[in-house]
């Protein structure tokens, strides 16, 4: 390839930063010739940080027919749609390969294309779409496979694990928390994907396919968010030894099937992802020949991102065609099958006021023993209402689907005064 040409669509923080990091470095690709032949977002007269006017400006995709054909698109517009959807066809039909940032497109339309990139030898490049800066794509292709993968898990969204930090660190409401990190340019103004853990389940998808060689769907995996975690239960957790995470995780069964969910749960204060504050990412794989690798990094930001995007150009450059999207052929990877969550069997840890009355807390047992669930521990919270008295319960082991029940019945009794916080507790993850 004597030099490459490169197309560049969504030029907000991520992709302005692309071009700057392409203009400061001729040598930027390991010696490399490259041009820009074409860029295109949606307001040509926005501010910038490099001059627009140095370049060829598309208005859309299909304009690219008047300029030099690109060898390559980076898209940075991020989102799902019919325009996005159009862009990575036409892509696959001008025989164009791709580097994207957009964890959303390719976790929930991907198994519409993955394919036809494969069919057509073309360079798809995601590392910009997982972790930002943290080479986890690289480092998994060429580190750890073909190795048997048993287990990722680990912290894929920087909003999330700030404004958990924060309330930490600050002994704020998750509210507070919240407005500071957008004030502080940590969070959107609509952060509700990162808030969800939708954000985090795209990323999940995608290293779940590349790590286990498996087809994970978006639809697959369960998916809870931080809205409602409260400070108490951060500060109840730490006396505990565990501090609050919001955990994505997928691993392997012995029956061939796997378990995946992105949820808040509790993990050893001690361990790594407890350790990963602020807007760091972490991800840990286990396996049976490497026993356990981590990575930690930023997980946001324009720069970090737009280097992973450096980064895929330089994979792009070197791209193998017998390899597919995910190392193996999208075709021949087998659609993953899943446990019964209710066989997954984790401790839990349950908040609750309750009235302050003789028996009570024989009757909270009882509702526990009749779904076979045994309590751990109960502990009695300072308080200075006489009518009303919190209180903390670890459970041993149980399936959700047990602990929803008890969480439901508790509910429907008149001594449970407020609502209740379950969290899950992972104690051997870190």
């Amino acid at each position: 390839m004597n030099k490459i040409k490169i197309a560049i669509f969504g030029l907000g923080v991520v992709g302005s930063h692309v071009v700057k990091l392409l203009e400061k470095n001729n040598n930027i690709l390991n010696g490399s010739k490259f041009e820009i032949v074409a860029l295109g977002a949606k307001n040509k007269s926005k501010k910038r940080n490099f001059n627009v006017k140095k370049y060829n400006w598309v208005s859309h995709f299909s304009d690219l027919e008047n300029y030099a054909k690109p060898d390559v698109i980076i898209e940075t517009i991020g989102g799902t749609g019919s325009y996005i959807n159009n862009l990575y066809k036409y892509c696959i039909k001008k025989n164009i390969s791709l580097i994207t940032a957009n964890k959303a497109q390719l976790a929930e339309n991907g198994d519409k294309f993955f394919a036809d990139f494969d069919n057509q030898k073309l360079f798809l490049g995601f590392e910009a779409a997982v972790l930002g800066a943290v080479p986890v794509v690289r480092s998994i292709e060429q580190s750890i496979l073909p190795s048997k993968v048993n287990k990722i898990y680990g912290i894929f969204n920087g909003t999330t694990n700030y404004i958990i930090s924060q309330m930490y660190d600050n002994k704020i409401s998750f509210q507070e928390s919240l407005n500071q990190a957008i004030k502080n340019g940590f969070a959107e103004q609509d952060s509700s994907a990162d808030l969800s853990g939708r954000d985090a389940n795209h990323k999940l998808v995608l290293l779940s396919n590349l790590s286990f060689g498996n087809k994970f769907s978006f639809s697959d995996i369960n998916y809870d968010g931080i809205e409602n975690i409260k400070l108490i239960d951060l500060e109840q957790g730490l006396k505990l030894g565990y501090k609050l995470k919001l955990v994505s995780l997928t691993e392997r069964y012995s029956n061939s099937k796997f378990y995946s969910s992105v949820a808040p749960c509790f993990v050893p204060e001690n361990s790594l992802i407890a350790k990963t504050d602020f807007e760091e990412n972490v991800i840990t794989l286990e396996g049976d020949s490497f026993i356990k690798t981590s990575l930690v990094g930023k997980g946001a930001g324009g720069y970090p991102t737009a280097t992973s995007i450096i980064s895929d150009l330089k994979r792009f450059i070197s791209h193998d065609e017998t390899n597919g999207v995910f190392v193996k052929k999208y075709s021949s990877m087998p659609k993953s099958k899943f446990v019964n969550r209710s066989d997954r069997k984790r401790p839990y840890y349950l908040r609750m006021s309750v009235s302050n009355k003789v028996g009570v807390l024989k009757s909270i047992a009882q509702i526990f023993s009749q779904k076979s669930i045994s309590i751990k521990s109960i502990i009695q919270l300072n308080t200075s209402n006489e009518k009303t008295v919190p209180i903390v319960i670890i459970s041993d082991p149980a399936g959700v689907d047990k602990i929803n029940s008890v969480t439901q019945n508790l509910k429907k009794t008149s001594f449970i005064k407020k609502e209740i916080s379950v969290i899950r507790i992972e104690e051997n993850i870190g």
